[in-house]
């Protein structure tokens, strides 16, 4: 990159409402990949000269020779990075990699409803000064350590961040329990071995891609889990062409993250605490509900997240959103309801635990009123990422207890 305080605008033209919200005559908050309104009916979301892409129609082909570098549609969730210094791809397999101003879900902001929203990307090429390792090592060395130990969270616990430990008690799907399987030989993987594990991942992944498109919900999620877990394990792997392959499939991801966005319901902050009845029964009728729907809510986001650590480990310039993308995002901060382990539990912990809604990010009422014991893995990953791991130390320090 040259040091240069220009920045680049491409226009694009404005959008129209989609065709649903123009056939009822309603207010189109034009969000991507579909409107709020068109969500919430489970509706196709149609906006004009723009039609909807499935995972099935997609060149397949890239899935055992390197590509191009990857580039996200627009349609996709842009976080801000920092400019870096120009010092090329950096080792995802070295565990001592360790981040400064990067803050990649800070531009993951929901724009209200709006009938005439132009598209820019902005490219800024302002260099920083900073060192890449101080970056790394502010900001993203808890997730990468987070990242190394999914496979085997996965396969001990049954779950991930990302993942409800009670999300599959009712049967796992095939896709996910091929990826389980390669979580297993993951863990066992050593010189000798890898090759043949590395192959069987190839193999697995090629059968999930060319597999029919299922739109039961759950088959969807499990779709968008098995292609994350796929990626953590070779994009952190020492092997060249198991990273090289796991480049040719961010696409894939980006488009099972968007498509599984159409089987989720966003909780509203400012009716976070009366969604659900305050009597115990109701509750706990709601439980399983709130299990899928919440492990959905975190795969889409980490699968973004995922997407834009990949971006910088690659040294790519940063392309910062505008804010105009209008994509709607948030998910419940709170340990005990992510760690209830029966529907009892689950409705024990909503009546005599405070929960927060973070929306897009904005983790400002959690940090003035919870407490440590409501922050699991998956907020403090993010925690760590908004804020730095010294100041998330601080807070944590500041309420008697250790990050």
């Amino acid at each position: 990159m040259t040091p240069s305080a220009a920045i680049e605008r491409t226009s694009a033209p404005r959008r129209k409402s989609c065709e649903a919200c123009k056939s009822a005559k309603r207010r189109c908050d034009l969000a991507l990949p579909a409107c709020l309104r068109c969500a919430r009916r489970n509706i196709p979301c149609i906006y004009p000269g723009r039609q909807p892409v499935r995972w099935n129609e997609m060149n397949m082909d890239f899935i055992s020779t390197p590509s191009q570098p990857y580039t996200p549609s627009q349609d996709a969730i842009d976080f801000a990075l920092p400019d870096l210094p120009d010092v090329g791809p950096l080792p995802l397999a070295d565990s001592h990699l360790s981040l400064n101003d990067f803050d990649p879900i800070s531009q993951f902001t929901y724009l209200g409803a709006s009938t005439d929203i132009p598209l820019d990307i902005v490219k800024s090429r302002t260099r920083t000064l900073r060192p890449v390792s101080a970056i790394i090592a502010k900001r993203l060395q808890f997730a990468v350590d987070l990242l190394n130990e999914a496979p085997k969270m996965m396969v001990l616990e049954n779950k991930t961040p990302w993942c409800h430990q009670q999300l599959y008690k009712g049967g796992m799907p095939k896709t996910m329990q091929d990826a389980y399987a390669c979580c297993a030989l993951y863990i066992a993987k050593n010189e000798i071995n890898a090759p043949v594990i590395l192959a069987s991942f190839e193999s697995r992944i090629q059968e999930l891609l060319s597999s029919p498109v299922s739109t039961s919900p759950i088959e969807t999620l499990s779709h968008t889990q098995a292609l994350v877990l796929y990626q953590i394990m070779r994009l952190f792997d020492g092997d060249i062409r198991a990273r090289a392959s796991a480049e040719s499939l961010m696409p894939v991801l980006e488009q099972s993250a968007v498509s599984l966005i159409g089987q989720i319901e966003f909780p509203d902050i400012t009716f976070a605490n009366s969604e659900l009845p305050a009597t115990i029964h109701p509750v706990m009728e709601s439980w399983d509900s709130w299990v899928f729907q919440e492990s959905a809510r975190r795969t889409v986001l980490f699968s973004f997240y995922l997407i834009q650590i990949y971006k910088f480990f690659q040294g790519e310039e940063a392309l910062q959103c505008d804010g105009r993308l209008g994509l709607i995002h948030s998910w419940y901060l709170s340990a005990h309801l992510w760690n209830a382990q029966s529907a009892f539990d689950f409705a024990v912990a909503w009546a005599e635990k405070e929960h927060f809604v973070v929306v897009n990010a904005d983790f400002s009422g959690a940090l003035r009123n919870a407490q440590p014991d409501d922050v699991d893995l998956f907020g403090k990953m993010l925690l760590v990422t908004v804020l730095g791991v010294d100041e998330v130390r601080a807070w944590f320090h500041s309420r008697g207890a250790i990050l």
